[in-house]
């Protein structure tokens, strides 16, 4: 293992030649051991995550609205908790430290609800069958209180404080002086992003099958046991393959404290720019917002008090929005805070953060795309589960887990991908002159987004009106009955599973538009030394698009109720859907004003004479990703 100083321009080859051994092939010899360590953590979170819904409707016992929001609040953690992955990596442990005190964490977390899925530590009662249980009237507080524990406290801070340094620790090993290995580090990022979609389809396959129908020798009541017992069992193998490699790694002491300073210089600025003000005080909005929420997905179902926070955190989520987009309109004022004008902070530093303050209003407008996005592994999970998932026509048919429609969002991306990159956006630029700006390709994505909500609304009615799978009683033959899905024991209409497939094939697209972009988009707006901080600010706002999801859960809890048929969910699909509409209408208006993405963006930084400093764009961090590899890390 090399521990080294901070690499730059002059010292880059004597930075890995100081390794104690040379490698002919760094991507299999060193990044091989990060590799598998990623494809193991993969198949762990997503075993985890394609089960939780179900698990606290059918195990614990939770509404679906608790279970949907509860879900989409635990996504908001794994997002938020990037920042302190970053911080601490950046400024204080260095990677491999922070990656492995998370990852320890992680494994903890993956332990205890494993014991909480246990059928003895729900305290349901063994039948004279082996493996069976009767759960009625079981006391599962002991298990809830384990397994809220382990979900938010270990593994929803463990897996995001990991989730921004694990790519990049496997970037740093490659000399960028060296063609060769420049090279193999864009096949690395290649090989990463094929191990975060094979651990997805995996877990999406036979995990969410698993999980719902046990299999071999495992009983329906010991499938999620077993699940999380697997997931607990590869995070094992993940951390054993990680620290197996220890003694090849060069790592990276802290070199960066771009994050403490884009604080330090919003804070001072505040006092002078009303932009550096309510870029700050937009921030605390958006925080106060998740804390809100996350007090109100533990209220009591149908409480006035969880309706009274629920309101109080969607308020705070748009005020929080507001401050950043006007924050980001007027950076200009930010000036004011200079030394030169009297203000508390050098002209440089105020030029640099600058960019990061432009770039918020961008960032603001993304919101309600993740909202969108968050459905996926929620409420689409919802529906999916009361559509027709058998195969065959009969009661006791096999049937499909919903959960496994999810797997269909990272096969889109996979082709979406390479079809945009290779065939629409040539054709665009030869048909128009010009390539695809990134201000048209989120607009259209924010488009296809919002009629996609309009979609799956209309698509909820149909599925109810198609009625009710019935057939005759398997102990009554005269009486006719419903058929029920084995995951979470709803009534099945007759509208077959397959028609779900298109709201995740659009929602797939919609991030191929607007995901890669608006990597692109914080990776290019900012000097260098400060495109991991941005980074981290893009996973912030999937994090406030999760958070925003369970706010609208909660709202409309009155027409969630746990069999769908018998509510409207479809008018929570129309309400995001017209607040998608209003966003979209404000992001056109606000971008244009202000000119942004509407041309190489380069050129953007420039168009103010904002950085008049070059050295304030030498990469200060070992982190060299350019957009598509900090898709793939969002992906991870």
């Amino acid at each position: 293992m090399a521990d080294l100083g901070t690499p730059n321009v002059g010292n880059y080859a004597s930075v890995w030649d100081a390794r104690p051994r040379q490698f002919k092939n760094v991507l299999f010899q060193v990044c091989g051991f990060i590799l598998l360590m990623e494809v193991s953590e993969r198949l762990s979170y997503y075993g985890i995550n394609q089960g939780l819904k179900n698990f606290m409707r059918t195990v614990i016992g939770w509404s679906s609205v608790s279970s949907n929001s509860i879900k989409s609040t635990w996504t908001s953690l794994c997002y938020l908790s990037p920042l302190l992955g970053a911080y601490l990596a950046d400024e204080r442990w260095g990677r491999f430290k922070t990656i492995a005190t998370f990852g320890i964490l992680y494994l903890i977390g993956d332990i205890i609800i494993t014991i909480a899925a246990n059928p003895h530590v729900l305290n349901w009662k063994e039948t004279s069958v082996a493996g069976e249980f009767d759960r009625s009237n079981a006391d599962t507080g002991t298990a809830e209180g384990l397994f809220i524990f382990g979900l938010f406290a270990c593994i929803g801070v463990g897996t995001g404080a990991i989730k921004s340094n694990v790519i990049t620790i496997g970037a740093d090993q490659f000399n960028p002086n060296d063609p060769k290995e420049v090279a193999q580090k864009v096949t690395f990022f290649s090989y990463f992003y094929w191990c975060v979609n094979f651990g997805s389809v995996f877990s999406y396959g036979y995990l969410a099958t698993l999980s719902v129908e046990g299999g071999g020798s495992i009983s329906k009541d010991y499938g999620y046991f077993a699940t999380f017992l697997i997931c607990s069992c590869v995070m094992a193998v993940a951390l054993f393959f990680f620290f197996l490699g220890h003694s090849r790694y060069i790592l990276f002491p802290p070199n960066s404290d771009a994050m403490s300073k884009l604080v330090r210089v919003l804070g001072r600025s505040a006092w002078n720019s009303e932009s550096g003000f309510t870029a700050c005080s937009g921030f605390i909005f958006l925080i106060l917002s998740f804390i809100l929420n996350f007090a109100a997905v533990f209220m009591k179902d149908g409480s006035d008090a969880r309706k009274g926070t629920t309101y109080a955190a969607g308020f705070m989520a748009l005020f929080g929005c507001i401050q950043w987009v006007y924050s980001g309109y007027n950076y200009l004022s930010m000036d004011r805070a200079k030394h030169s004008q009297g203000g508390r902070v050098d002209d440089q530093s105020i030029d640099e953060i600058k960019s990061v303050v432009r770039v918020l209003p961008f960032a603001a407008f993304t919101v309600m795309w993740q909202c969108v996005y968050d459905q996926i592994d929620a409420n689409f999970q919802s529906i999916a589960q009361q559509t027709d998932l058998r195969f065959g026509d009969s009661r006791d048919a096999s049937q499909l887990s919903g959960a496994v429609l999810g797997v269909f969002d990272p096969i889109a991306i996979v082709i979406c991908v390479p079809f945009l990159d290779s065939i629409v956006y040539p054709f665009y630029q030869k048909k128009f002159g010009k390539p695809a700006s990134p201000f048209g390709k989120v607009l259209v994505g924010l488009a296809i987004s919002t009629a996609t909500m309009f979609y799956v609304g209309g698509f909820e009615v149909m599925r109810k009106n198609s009625g009710l799978i019935m057939l005759p009683n398997a102990t009554h033959p005269k009486e006719m009955a419903g058929v029920k899905n084995e995951a979470g024991g709803e009534l099945m209409n007759q509208l077959q599973w397959g028609w779900n497939i298109p709201q995740y094939v659009l929602v797939a697209l919609c991030e191929c538009l607007i995901n890669v972009t608006a990597f692109d988009v914080f990776y290019s707006e900012v000097p260098m030394y400060l495109k991991s901080t941005c980074q981290a600010i893009n996973l912030f706002m999937i994090s406030m698009g999760s958070n925003v999801t369970s706010i609208f859960t909660l709202i409309f809890q009155k027409n969630i109720p746990n069999d769908l048929n018998e509510g409207n969910l479809e008018y929570m699909f129309y309400a995001v859907g017209v607040a998608s509409a209003i966003n979209l209408c404000c992001y056109t208006v606000i971008m244009l004003k202000m000119q942004f993405g509407m041309m190489k963006i380069a050129d953007n930084l420039h168009q103010d004479d904002d950085l008049k400093d070059k050295d304030a764009l030498i990469d200060r961090t070992s982190n060299q990703m350019d957009s598509r590899q900090s898709f793939t890390q969002q992906r991870a």
